[in-house]
């Protein structure tokens, strides 16, 4: 048996699972020698260390902007970016409602923290009785995002449109809101990150900026560097929260979520980590045939021109709800 496959077989047993308690490689060389004996070289095995760390089916997986080695858990992509993870040797936990409060959740906390940057989220996809689809649309992004130049000087507090700057724009042919798609995942591995891209990607690709948010922290380097690559060559801004999924599960319902005081939220807020992997390069216009046909064809996107026209004839933006609790 060569050392790569005997690594294989070794490594579950010595690397922990918790990326936070990764190991150095130093300490590892040592625990392997300890199994394996004085035959290969310190440089020999830091060489099948990282090697091993960028296969996407070895037990191995090197932290993100750190030092340290940790146990890669497998996980097997479902419908909408939706993973079932198991470490190697363990059968994959279930799906079900669990997992569908995750997903419910991690909307909700993302349309608040767009609300505190002075955003405006409007969900696009849903079916006919208001929910998310699991499975997501190729042309139809999860969210899109609306960034209006509001008043700063509002006398009743209340925001309002800076009317000065929404005219500036349009005598300059700029457009009066911004339009950013935002597709979310619960989660990404080396085995699905590609195709889970890709969707975000063909979903965002008629707004002014498309964005992918994953709610678990991002900590394989191997996936942090394909991730980084993809977003830096098609312009994607790619982030996480940071928050593991057991974390999500112990939050109040969606529903208490997007009801929350501010300073309520803020205790949601304060479990995140956001990680940004790579910045969204701005299109230069918004495709409007593009939306002009996807308006026919998606009831939602129809709500959505609609929602925009009300806010622009309002002078204010407005928070739509749109899932279902």
């Amino acid at each position: 048996m060569n050392l790569r496959e005997q690594l294989r077989n070794l490594l579950p047993d010595l690397l922990p699972d918790d990326p936070a308690e990764a190991i150095k490689g130093t300490e590892l060389i040592r625990l392997v020698r300890v199994k394996l004996g004085e035959d290969y070289s310190d440089a020999t095995l830091r060489y099948h260390f990282s090697i091993l760390s960028y296969d996407p089916t070895s037990p191995i997986a090197k932290v993100d902007q750190g030092q340290g080695y940790y146990q890669r858990q497998k996980k097997l992509s479902g419908p909408n970016g939706v993973v079932r993870q198991s470490f190697f040797d363990d059968p994959a936990a279930g799906e079900g409602d669990q997992i569908w409060a995750r997903y419910l959740r991690l909307v909700a906390i993302y349309e608040r923290l767009c609300l505190q940057r002075g955003r405006y989220p409007f969900l696009l996809n849903r079916t006919s009785s208001g929910a998310p689809s699991m499975e997501g649309e190729w042309d139809v992004p999860d969210l899109v995002v609306a960034e209006w130049d509001l008043d700063p000087g509002s006398e009743d507090g209340a925001e309002r449109f800076d009317d000065a700057m929404l005219d500036l724009r349009r005598h300059l042919g700029g457009p009066e809101v911004d339009l950013s798609g935002v597709q979310l995942k619960l989660g990404l591995s080396l085995e699905n990150f590609s195709s889970e891209f890709f969707q975000a990607l063909s979903a965002t690709r008629w707004t002014r900026q498309s964005e992918l948010v994953i709610a678990e922290p991002l900590a394989d380097e191997a996936l942090v560097d394909a991730l980084r690559s993809l977003g830096h060559q098609f312009g994607v801004g790619i982030s996480s929260l940071g928050i593991h999924l057991s974390q999500l599960d112990a939050l109040p319902s969606s529903k208490e979520i997007r009801a929350m005081p501010a300073d309520a939220f803020e205790h949601v807020h304060n479990r995140l980590h956001i990680q940004r992997i790579t910045i969204a390069n701005p299109r230069q216009a918004i495709d409007w045939p593009a939306l002009s046909a996807l308006r026919k064809k998606h009831d939602s996107v129809a709500d959505m021109v609609r929602w925009l026209s009300d806010c622009l004839a309002k002078r204010k933006p407005e928070w739509v709800g749109g899932v279902v609790r």
